[in-house]
């Protein structure tokens, strides 16, 4: 490659391409460096092709290494050390180092000894870099296995925190503006001074320059058309290069492109007459007039006219923080009620400095929480697209709401109660075990089945055992093993001459059971049957005879089964799939058929654990929340619609040999979308499917798709409840905004059901509803395996309370939040069953001690409440620990006042566990409170202690006097004080 150093700098390139721009870059000399915004890193990711290596956002490691610098704006503007040096250990094969020497440097950039630096004899392991010694020279070098003679090691991120200069002042060499309008206004002062080539209007004044390249329109897939003008320009002596992104792309082309003079290579090589294709993320195309070349690429090809930058947000699933503190959370106060929550701000009181919570309530309400009460507060997530209402303070609106709340729940407690004396009062079947026959059901089941699972059956089998009719509830997240359990249910019914019916909410999820169970009960002496639309007449009327008559032992069915006309000789258990999919009158029908039949009901809708540990011994319940062996995270990506991102989701997984489901929302405008996709990815074979299909076509495309014929399944949300194909791991929904969370968790499960990574893709327009952004934000957020119980609690559709407490206890639970109504709930179930209610304790601190989380300490406000909240989380010792070593290994050794809030949140906890009311100061001393009066102490230990402890009748329990003590020793006397207390 030939570089042009001719290349005026300090000019404005106005009309280029990606691909024009990034050729100008890779050509130009270094040292060099490109800004970029974030959605448009991944366009100049490799530079190869143009015979260039180029650094992505590098690190202190690459200062002084790196002649092509890559980075975003945001990391152009990101903390680094002013002597990056000291942030950075050149490795380097032969030369020597003394080892404490090497282990406290290594401490220093936040390598911590025994978790990221192992050392055994004369080898060091740092994470995925071994380096073997001899004597004090370093002797080999292996990065990620493979042996190398040099590496640079850069600092732990968490040390970013303490660096005090800009990671662009660092790589030096004209600077390259890609979209320079995008760039932060306090990007340019760090700037002055050096020299700017401008890709587009935006930054500072610069003179035009042309360099003669004139710009390409898209083609809009329109393959024959670019085929030919490739051959024009071929033919014409033109030398032309095709930046491609995926091999089957190279591969599709080359098919179209026969009888052309074609050479592959990995980095550019034009010759004339001859089409050169190499692989690059380019987008865009160009023609150079002059040197008669021309340039195109693969997103150009199939481009529809927008700009292919792509803003996404990448959520891979942290569930560690769910009670993390947000701007804008509703947070319920136990006496004030539901607020909005604004941030922290930093009061002082009598020389003492506090963070407090400043909470917005209804008016102009407001109101400072010492952080130190966090713990009091439960979150309010919302149960709709409306915010709920703020409480009024001081109007005792709150009390009463939740008086009312609080009647409901005890009604609600008392009816269920009687229901389930009903149940174990009536007459019902017991299905005894059946040593020979239930182990011929195990022998076809390909896998082990988890701790969840095998406890679900347990109970399950253990429920068929009893002399009365069973009513359970499976739930768990989607692909977890819940139809397993019914198949071996049902199995054991089935091996006492029994009949077992199935019913489930959509004709798609009846054939797929139908296909399960015939599958799973193969060489038994059982007769199974489909019951749905997909079945004809003729099947239908045999079957509804074979039923009566005893000859068909399991059906399958939608709500056909329900109809009068169905008749059973000798029905003995009823699997009912999603039963909140079900209406009013057909569950009423439902009732009807339990009243003396063991009834099992699966749901996909998790159970919060509140709700759970409310209802246990009321209802029957197995929640099954261990993911199966292998299964992975569902990666999910929520991103404003955008054709490339869609064409890359499905070329990605075409490449790993996988399908893809694309979820359309309208049934009048789903064959104009497919011809569209098959514009966009013409590589894929694309099949339709939706509700107003003639039943023949749906369960043809249906039974193509899951057979191979198909690469891209476009359907409605027909496909929500039930599909289970293991080769398709993508999924991508078109208008993920118009739908509730239910509905958004289902399709996402129809992927990732094996140990495949999978992919969703919630597409939405580029302006949301403020309920729409909470759905989709929640949904993403929570991604791991197992979350469907974190999700629950964001969205009432989801969390399945219709289905569980019933309709009229929505406005209750809106009122107060999910959590507040399911405590009260299982208060009312505790007194109505004559237990002793335990109620929440709650110390109230008030300690004059400059107590807090300083912003010098963690500058990011973000970062600070998310600590207190995890702060506020925890219940025990050693969660604390956890919290204060994670700390002081991300921030360094924590200063006065963050140790004293540390104190306090340790005193909290062991104070909460020996029935302290409140610990309090006044002018001599301070107070502690319990809430009983007889205390069993060492009353020896307590005078050796040396302060004068005096004990109290009222309130109940001591007086420290403040005479010797700081400040800082007033949270390890009371500590003394309470270990010294039974």
């Amino acid at each position: 490659m030939v570089h042009d150093p001719t290349l005026p700098l300090a000019h404005y390139l106005p009309g280029l391409p990606q691909v024009a721009r990034a050729k100008v870059f890779a050509e130009y000399p270094g040292p060099k460096l490109l800004l970029v915004p974030e959605e448009r890193l991944s366009l100049y990711a490799d530079l190869a092709a143009f015979g260039v290596s180029a650094y992505l956002n590098p690190g202190p490691q690459a200062v002084g290494e790196a002649q092509t610098v890559v980075m975003s704006y945001p990391q152009a503007l990101s903390p680094f050390p002013a002597d990056p040096e000291a942030w950075r250990l050149v490795l380097e094969v032969g030369r020597h180092y003394l080892r404490e020497e090497l282990l406290e440097r290594l401490l220093r950039m936040g390598y911590l000894r025994e978790e990221e630096v192992r050392v055994q004899g004369e080898v060091l392991e740092i994470e995925g870099v071994r380096l073997e010694f001899f004597g004090d020279e370093l002797d080999r070098l292996w990065v990620d296995a493979k042996p190398v003679h040099r590496h640079v090691l850069a600092a732990k991120e968490g040390k970013a925190e303490v660096w005090d200069s800009f990671k662009v002042l660092h790589f030096p060499g004209p600077v390259f503006l890609d979209t320079p309008a995008l760039a932060p206004p306090e990007l340019w002062p760090l700037l002055e001074g050096r020299e700017q080539v401008a890709f587009g209007l935006g930054g500072p004044e610069l003179p035009p320059l042309d360099l003669g390249y004139r710009s390409l329109p898209p083609y809009r897939a329109r393959v024959s058309q670019f085929v030919e003008e490739v051959r024009g320009w071929l033919e014409a002596g033109y030398a032309a290069a095709f930046f491609y992104r995926h091999s089957k792309s190279r591969s599709y082309l080359l098919s179209k492109l026969e009888g052309l003079p074609t050479r592959s290579t990995g980095i550019l090589s034009l010759e004339p007459g001859t089409l050169n294709l190499v692989p690059a993320p380019f987008e865009g195309g160009f023609l150079d007039p002059a040197n008669r070349t021309v340039y195109l690429t693969e997103a150009h090809l199939y481009a529809f006219g927008a700009a292919e930058a792509v803003r996404t947000r990448r959520i891979v699933g942290t569930t560690e923080d769910p009670g993390a503190l947000g701007v804008g959370d509703f947070l319920i106060h136990p006496e004030h009620g539901i607020g909005q929550y604004l941030g922290l701000e930093t009061r002082e009181v009598l020389g003492a400095k506090r963070d407090y919570l400043l909470l917005r309530y209804a008016g102009e309400g407001r109101m400072y929480l010492p952080v130190e009460q966090l713990p009091l507060l439960k979150r309010h997530p919302g149960t709709t697209d409306d915010p709920p209402a703020l409480s009024s303070l001081g109007k005792g609106e709150w009390r009463r709401t939740r008086e009312k709340a609080q009647k409901d729940a005890e009604e609600l407690a008392q009816r269920m109660l009687v229901l389930h004396a009903k149940r174990e009062a009536a007459p019902g079947r017991a299905f005894a075990p059946l040593p020979e026959w239930d182990p011929l059901i195990e022998r076809n089941f390909p896998h082990e089945l988890t701790a969840d699972q095998q406890k679900a059956l347990d109970e399950t089998l253990r429920d068929l055992e009893a002399p009365r009719p069973m009513e359970r509830l499976i739930s768990g997240d989607v692909g977890f093993g819940k139809t397993e359990v019914a198949i071996r249910a049902a199995a054991r019914v089935l091996g006492h001459g029994a009949q077992v019916a199935v019913l489930v909410p959509t004709t798609l999820l009846a054939e797929q059971h139908t296909q399960t169970f015939r599958a799973r009960l193969e060489g038994l002496p059982v007769r199974v049957v489909g019951l749905s639309r997909f079945t004809s007449d003729r099947e239908a009327t045999a079957a509804l005879k074979g039923l009566e008559s005893g000859a068909v032992d399991l059906v399958i069915g939608t709500h056909r089964l329900l109809s009068p006309d169905v008749k059973f000789k000798d029905l003995g258990l009823l699997v009912v799939d999603e039963e909140h999919r079900f209406g009013v009158a057909q569950k009423e029908r439902i009732r009807e058929l339990t009243e003396s039949v063991d009834t099992l009901f699966l749901s996909a809708t998790p159970i919060p654990r509140t709700l759970y540990s409310a209802l246990v011994g009321l209802r029957d319940l197995s929640s099954i929340q261990t993911p199966p062996q292998g299964r992975r995270p569902i990666q999910t990506v929520l991103s404003p619609y955008d054709p490339a991102l869609v064409r890359a989701a499905i070329m990605d997984e075409l490449e790993r040999g996988g399908r893809t489901f694309y979820v359309h929302d309208r049934v009048s405008t789903i064959l104009a979308r497919r011809r569209y996709l098959e514009a966009l990815v013409p590589e894929a074979r694309i099949g339709v499917v939706h509700g107003q299909m003639a039943e023949a076509d749906v369960e043809e495309t249906m039974l193509a798709f899951s057979e191979g014929a198909f690469d891209v399944l476009l359907a409605t949300t027909i496909i929500e409840s039930g599909l289970d194909i293991p080769e398709a791991n993508t999924i991508i929904v078109e208008r993920a905004d118009k739908l509730g969370l239910a509905a958004l968790y289902q399709l996402r499960g129809r992927v990732g059901r094996r140990d495949q990574e999978a992919y969703a893709f919630l597409f939405h327009p580029l302006r949301l509803t403020e309920g729409a952004e909470r759905r989709l934000s929640a949904i993403a957020d929570l991604s791991d395996l197992g979350s469907g119980h974190l999700l629950a609690e964001k969205d009432m559709e989801i969390r399945g309370v219709g289905n569980l407490l019933g309709p009229e206890q929505h406005g209750f639970i809106r009122a107060v939040s999910l959590e507040v109504y399911t405590e009260l709930l299982a208060e009312a179930i505790q007194k109505l069953k004559g237990e002793k209610v335990e109620l929440e304790r709650h110390v109230t601190l008030d300690l004059q001690l400059s107590a807090r989380l300083t912003p010098e300490y963690i500058p990011s406000a973000a970062a600070r409440s998310r600590y207190y909240g995890r702060l506020a989380e925890t219940r025990n010792l050693a969660q604390l620990s956890r919290i204060a070593r994670e700390l002081k290994e991300r921030y360094g050794p924590a200063p006065e006042e963050v140790e004293n809030f540390l104190a306090l949140s340790k005193l909290r906890l062991v104070a909460e566990s020996k029935g302290v009311i409140s610990i309090t100061e006044d002018m001599l001393a301070l107070q502690i409170a319990f809430d009983r009066p007889n205390l069993d102490y060492d009353a020896k230990a307590l005078r050796d202690l040396g302060w004068g402890i005096e004990k109290t009748q009222y309130p109940p329990g001591f007086r420290i006097p403040k005479r010797g003590l700081a400040p800082t020793q007033y949270a390890q006397a009371v500590n003394d004080l309470l270990y010294l207390i039974d």
